[in-house]
């Protein structure tokens, strides 16, 4: 008996069937990779937008008028990652520099912070800084000792502005203590340590580069988490609020400034059956149940809004507001 011949077969796949519904609940399905857990939510990290405001502000001026160039730094991406793989993504040949970064918090240990520099950017410092056009920056090698003495000089300047910074959420001492040439040898966290990493879009005539701040996770946290911190960014936040709140009914006024609305005089009222109204001759005497010196209604757009007062000014006929009416008081009232 003949077998068949398998070896080129294709394996059978039994048809997969599907609805609206299920894929619309695959859409909202997220990946979540159990080996490096999420620490910090999106409400989490938005408390960094000041510090990262102040960075990108007090980089572009001093770098501008450090260099004699404009230079424009702006906010590119701030991300939860693991530090190794933080310190595998930067290039082997680069420089960076260690910060000490001690928030004046109690019984928080100063902390380690990366601050890396694109060797584009370097190169073009160093190029500047010597009197050069800032033409030669694009080099794959390392650093001589006399461009590692520049780029220390220039990381120190930065290192204050990083501390200055800062100082906008939680008062800080920053300074830097060393310089590594090769990333892989800077470990100064664990590899599967969470860190935040701060990334910031430097653009210096031709150069479009990236500029990266890595803080472990666990201080961030603790920072955040600080009375100090909470107090004075709960503050701002409810001042924040009460701006926008301003804001908002200013925007809504000036909207409806510009809008006609009818208002009207009401004397009173009295209901009539149809015999009647047409029996209506010139000089007939229609009583509205008031009193003489009662008070009348003034609806806008008939809504009753105000009572009022019957009189004149000069040779006009004219009403005297006397009182605002209250919601319930109207929704009581019937014409």
């Amino acid at each position: 008996m003949n077998q068949p011949n398998i070896a080129g077969a294709k394996r059978f796949e039994p048809p997969r069937y599907t609805t609206p519904a299920a894929e619309q609940l695959a859409s909202r399905i997220k990946e979540y990779d159990f080996r490096k857990p999420k620490k910090f939510t999106r409400e989490h990290l938005r408390d960094l937008n000041t510090v990262n405001e102040n960075i990108t502000r007090i980089f572009a001026s001093n770098l501008s008028s450090i260099l004699r160039v404009f230079c424009e730094v702006n906010v590119n991406r701030l991300e939860e990652r693991r530090y190794a793989e933080y310190i595998n993504d930067l290039p082997d040949k680069t420089l960076i520099g260690l910060l000490d970064f001690a928030p004046k918090i109690p019984d928080m240990a100063p902390t380690t912070m990366i601050l890396h520099i694109p060797p584009t950017v370097n190169f073009f410092l160093i190029d500047i800084l010597l009197g050069g056009p800032g033409t030669g920056y694009k080099y794959q090698r390392g650093y001589t000792e006399i461009e590692t003495e520049i780029l220390k000089h220039m990381y120190g300047k930065l290192t204050g502005y990083v501390g200055e910074a800062w100082n906008a959420l939680i008062e800080t001492d920053c300074g830097i203590s060393s310089f590594e040439t090769n990333p892989r040898i800077a470990q100064v966290l664990s590899p599967d340590d969470t860190v935040i990493v701060m990334s910031f879009e430097i653009r210096m005539r031709d150069i479009v580069d990236t500029i990266s701040i890595c803080l472990s996770a666990v201080s961030l946290d603790a920072i955040l988490n600080s009375s100090a911190v909470s107090g004075k960014y709960g503050r701002s936040l409810l001042r924040a609020d009460a701006e926008k709140e301003r804001a908002r009914r200013e925007l809504i006024y000036r909207a409806l400034s510009g809008t006609d609305l009818e208002i009207k005089a009401l004397l009173g009222t009295v209901q009539l059956d149809t015999q009647e109204v047409v029996n209506l001759q010139k000089g007939d005497i229609i009583p509205l149940g008031r009193k003489v010196d009662s008070d009348i209604f003034v609806t806008v757009d008939d809504v009753p809004w105000f009572t009022a007062k019957l009189g004149q000014q000069k040779i006009r006929k004219a009403v005297k507001i006397c009182d605002i009416i209250s919601e319930n008081e109207a929704q009581q009232l019937k014409w």
